[in-house]
């Protein structure tokens, strides 16, 4: 059984390793990153990291799952995902706000921004997607069947959703989370609307 010493030792040098992924997307993307840069930046020995992830696709995933704790964590996120009909635009807002967030911010520009690979954006529409889908297919729920399918519905709008927030973080975030939740909300209500009939446009408002 490992002692916490060791713990605590095997989960420094995990975040060591992470935190010089995530300033290395940032300096120079991804795509351009080696492994022997991550070895340099977070001075670790090659077997090290090797004992820890396969390559630096598997250490990226890793980061993955760090983003998606904090999001977890967050009161405010998980309020918003339960707490009520306005459930859409109540988590934009406040995932907004989480990535603005100065100590969240680089982790999101690596993650979400244009430099990142595209295989962690694919990971986080699919836990934008399962986290979503729930509780919009439940504002439906005793009323009639949608003219579009709830699945299509909510694909869009975390694509939507993932798109402006990369626009708004490989920018610097030109303006506060909550203008820019204003635009998104300004822009897919009409599309929502039409999406899940007008008798439910409440899913979607800022009251």
């Amino acid at each position: 059984m490992k002692t916490k010493k060791e713990d605590r030792r095997i989960g420094r040098t995990r975040r060591m390793m992470h935190e010089a992924l995530v300033s290395l997307i940032v300096e120079k993307g991804y795509e351009k990153i080696t492994v022997q840069d991550i070895l340099d930046r977070a001075d670790v020995g090659r077997s090290t990291f090797y004992s820890h992830y396969r390559d630096k696709d598997d250490l990226l995933l890793g980061g993955f799952d760090h983003l998606r704790s904090m999001l977890e964590q967050q009161q405010s996120l998980r309020a918003a995902v339960c707490g009520g009909p306005d459930v859409g635009f109540s988590f934009v807002l406040a995932f907004f706000r989480h990535a603005g967030e100065k100590a969240h911010l680089s982790l999101y520009k690596a993650m979400v921004g244009k430099e990142s690979g595209q295989m962690i954006l694919k990971y986080l529409h699919r836990y934008l997607y399962d986290l979503l889908r729930k509780p919009f297919a439940e504002s439906l729920r005793g009323k009639r069947k949608p003219p579009v399918p709830i699945d299509v519905t909510v694909r869009w709008f975390v694509s939507s959703l993932l798109s402006l927030l990369t626009w708004w973080l490989d920018n610097n975030a030109p303006f506060p989370a909550e203008r820019l939740a204003e635009h998104f909300r300004l822009l897919t209500a009409p599309g929502l609307a039409a999406a899940l009939q007008p008798e439910i446009t409440a899913v979607f408002t800022t009251n």
